[in-house]
């Protein structure tokens, strides 16, 4: 016989308070902190806006992060009108003692709130990491009442829709701030520069850009660039149409020269990530020598850099405490010495490592292993899209098993699995792996193999994944 779950105490309270919203909006001040949140989702989920206009009036917390519970806002959302009519009321009477709310909360974070308060799991919409608050003085700002944050998106009309009528909802009432701590730009056109313009740039702390720009766009974005003093993260994806002039580098004329410069002005950067980012080639030691702090993560990917880039890179100041390098897809084959110093440098710090598509070899990766050894951190390497023997393999297997830390290793499959026309032999493959497995037996480790089947630049066709699995942990390999 088949019983169905009781409900708890708490969700027979939530429904009965649903039940009955005029007698519940009436009781609000009395009620305990801990059911708002899941009153407040039930409200949501059952289409209650009534309900939801009440609870923002007596929020018994400093934040409410609304756009956790929605994917994709926009201006006709029911449950947004309703949070901002509640907002409204507060602005328009002597706050009640008992609403704390201080943050209305639309990017698309927060979701760690709600699973604490109701148990509910939230998918996350953004992968981007939680950046902690830089504390800048705001001393005219401490009389305002509440604090609105968006992510700025600008590209078509559609993307930045919310964002203008955020900005016009906010201009006609006192006491409400607009905050955009993400910017994502798609599209700099003249209307895009001057909404960037109208939002505090000092309040961003990441901006992201994916863009085919003339120099005249790339001067632009380096002037907005230059007054958001708070930025922690960057992310640079830009293809530049023209053709930039070699001559006078050092000139501050020069469009990349003045474009670097701006750096100078950021004075919390953490995390830096160039993508396909061909017009830093020749300049990229301009960037680096303007770096005012030393970097966290730092990540070229794609992108073919000259030596004496390389070698600056590497004896950079600025990422000898790296907690991530990535440098996929970036031809690494005569800087090896460099590399190894850097690696070396970084030993204490580095968690993350992405040498793949790097082309690679056995004597290059050889001359590595010593200071892959010293890595004590690290967690994660990737190497594939390379090209290594099964004895160098074998050598590297050995020479990380002492990494205490490590749980994702990524490598191409050994040289011996294709044949002379580079086609992937599988029996092959499974002895090798077989071979493997033993190896790993005889180090000690309780590890696991799983394979894949990619498309990198080179005929490498199989990639052999290896990974240590962790009690009380769950490892996820995806490969791009």
């Amino acid at each position: 016989m088949r019983y169905n779950k009781p409900f708890s105490l708490l969700e027979l309270t939530i429904k009965s308070l649903l039940r009955d919203e005029n007698l519940s909006i009436s009781s609000l001040r009395s009620l305990p902190a801990e059911l708002f949140p899941r009153l407040f989702l039930k409200a949501y989920n059952h289409r209650c806006w009534k309900m939801l206009k009440a609870l923002v009036q007596s929020w018994p917390f400093d934040r409410l992060p609304l756009g956790a519970l929605v994917q994709d806002l926009f201006p006709e959302n029911e449950s947004l009108k309703a949070v901002l009519d509640g907002i409204d009321i507060l602005l328009q009477q002597e706050i009640l003692p008992r609403c704390k709310l201080q943050v209305l909360d639309l990017e698309s974070t927060g979701q760690k709130f709600w699973s604490v308060w109701t148990g509910v799991h939230f998918p996350v919409y953004s992968q981007r990491r939680q950046l902690e608050a830089v504390g800048h003085s705001r001393k005219e700002e401490a009389r305002r009442c509440l604090e609105v944050c968006v992510d700025l998106f600008l590209s078509g009309e559609c993307g930045k829709k919310i964002f203008i009528y955020l900005l016009n909802w906010i201009k006609k009432r006192k006491g409400v701030y607009l905050c955009c701590r993400t910017v994502t730009i798609y599209l700099l056109s003249k209307k895009n520069a001057q909404l960037l313009r109208s939002i505090s740039l000092c309040d961003v702390h990441e901006v992201k850009v994916y863009c085919t720009w003339t120099i005249s766009n790339l001067q632009t974005f380096g002037k907005l660039l230059g007054r958001m003093k708070n930025l922690r993260r960057l992310c640079l994806n830009i293809n530049i149409l023209d053709a930039i002039p070699s001559n006078e580098l050092e000139n501050q004329d020069h469009p990349i020269t003045e474009f670097t410069s701006e750096f100078l002005q950021l004075l919390h950067l953490q995390e830096l990530y160039l993508e396909s980012a061909s017009f830093l080639k020749g300049h990229l030691d301009q960037l680096i020598r303007n770096l005012h702090n030393q970097l966290e993560v730092f990540s070229v990917t794609n992108c073919t850099l000259t030596e004496e880039d390389l070698t600056y890179l590497f004896q950079s100041p600025q990422i000898h405490q790296l907690k991530e390098l990535c440098l996929r897809g970036v031809p690494l084959t005569s800087v090896s010495e460099p590399l190894r110093a850097l690696l070396e440098i970084n030993a204490a710090t580095l968690q993350h490592l992405d040498l793949g598509l790097c082309g690679l070899q056995d004597p290059q990766l050889e001359a590595l292993l010593p200071a892959l050894r010293s890595c004590s951190q690290l967690s994660s390497l990737s190497l594939h899209g390379n090209s290594f023997s099964m004895d160098t393999l074998e050598k590297l297997l050995r020479c990380t098993s002492g990494l205490q830390h490590l749980s994702l290793q990524l490598f191409p499959a050994p040289l011996k699995t294709f044949s002379h026309h580079g086609v992937p032999q599988s029996g092959t493959f499974d002895l090798l792996c077989t071979q493997i497995s033993k190896i790993l037996q005889n180090l000690g480790y309780s590890r696991s193999i799983m394979r894949r089947q990619v498309q990198p630049f080179n005929c490498n066709f199989l990639v052999l994944v290896i990974y240590i699995t962790v009690v009380g942990t769950c490892v996820n390999v995806f490969i791009p």
